[in-house]
């Protein structure tokens, strides 16, 4: 197995995206809600209430074998600004994708629970169980009790399952906490063991620099999804190797999203996308989880995973990013009218967390990106 040399190219190319920016940012990409999650804030919005509580309905999955986007795009576009018409309106346009919620054909236990993480068509199952795991325990202790066996396929169907946690735990509803868990489990994918690396580096950016160069990597298949890709790639020699190598500070959190912010900058790509939003969302649960390392391991292992199915391009010049971010000059509240009034939910979804990380780290590189996605500035050339 060929051992990866770590360089300092990272630090010649994004100097201003290593200590410096670490230094200043808050630790917050997602609203991290305070322990007690159990209610709804007194100051829910009343039709995206009503919207969410009919989307408990559905089944997490599409009548197309995709992620239900529906509560996502919902408390994306109302936090965007979106009024009751335009949730009622994408309600009723989205839901047309949406199936009943599968019926329970297992009663779960706490022994037996696992015995459904990662297997599709369970979400029924699960949801009864963590439906019940809420009512009779709370949400904060039915978190802390489960998330450390999910955490190692936290990347499940494409970041889903914890973007979905996450939006459920930012409008602080234990069904919907249920939900959000049920489904997390449903899709769970681990990559393969965290293992002890020799090959150390405390910048992610650094670690996929050298993997990108080196040309080492399985190509994923195209008919594809994007969790069988990232399965695909985590298979080829080194890999493990490379996902192990990450030496952790207490700035691994923000460097993690900033690397992740990188990556969509440069390439525009839906897959990258997901890696913005997914280690947002991921980020946000860390209020339950007695060992946050064990966070930061398996999210730079999703990361990379994500980064080498798009063929590892190379990420741009610091020149370049500040010509991309120079060249935004679209007023913050028009993109945000787009994200909150768009069809697409990967539109308003990607605006909402760039809007949120913008005002939690001051990085504008996250509102040209949000701007770029809202199609009121152009890619460079």
């Amino acid at each position: 197995m060929r051992r990866l040399k770590v360089s300092v190219k990272s630090q010649r190319l994004f100097p201003r995206w290593n200590a410096t920016i670490y230094a200043r940012m808050e630790p917050i990409f997602f609203p991290r809600p305070a322990n007690n999650v159990t209610t709804v804030t007194t100051n829910d919005h009343s039709v995206l209430s009503e919207l969410l509580d009919e989307e408990l309905g559905s089944d997490p999955t599409t009548v197309r074998h995709l992620t239900n986007h529906l509560p996502m795009a919902l408390v994306a576009k109302a936090n965007l600004g979106a009024d009751d018409d335009e949730l009622r309106r994408f309600a009723s346009i989205y839901a047309r994708r949406n199936a009943p919620l599968a019926a329970v054909q297992h009663e779960l236990s706490r022994s037996s629970w696992t015995s459904a993480i990662g297997h599709r068509g369970s979400s029924g199952d699960l949801r009864e169980y963590f439906v019940r795991c809420v009512n009779d325990a709370g949400v904060d202790e039915t978190l802390r009790a489960h998330l450390p066996a999910l955490l190692p396929g936290i990347s499940g169907a494409a970041f889903h399952g914890a973007i979905r946690l996450a939006y459920a735990l930012e409008v602080r509803s234990s069904t919907r906490v249920a939900a959000g868990l049920s489904y997390l489990a449903e899709v769970a994918a681990p990559l393969g063991p965290i293992t002890p690396s020799s090959t150390k580096s405390d910048d992610p950016v650094d670690l996929i620099l050298n993997f990108s160069s080196s040309r080492r990597w399985t190509s994923a298949a195209r008919d594809q999804n994007i969790g069988e890709r990232m399965h695909s790639v985590a298979q080829d020699e080194g890999f493990q190797s490379l996902a192990s190598s990450l030496q952790l500070d207490e700035h691994t959190e923000q460097k993690l999203a900033t690397a992740a912010l990188l990556i969509y900058a440069a390439t525009d790509d839906f897959t990258a996308l997901h890696g913005v939003t997914g280690i947002a969302a991921i980020s946000s649960l860390r209020n339950w989880v007695d060992d946050p390392a064990q966070i930061d391991l398996f999210s730079f292992q999703a990361l990379a995973a994500a980064y080498l199915t798009i063929d590892a391009p190379p990420l741009w010049s610091r020149g370049r990013l500040d010509n991309f971010v120079a060249s935004n000059a679209a007023p913050v509240a028009d993109v945000k009218l787009v994200g909150a009034t768009n069809n697409d939910e990967h539109v308003s979804k990607l605006i909402y967390t760039s809007h949120r990380n913008w005002e939690a780290t001051g990085d504008p590189l996250y509102l040209a990106v949000a701007a770029r996605k809202a199609g009121l500035l152009d890619a460079l050339d």
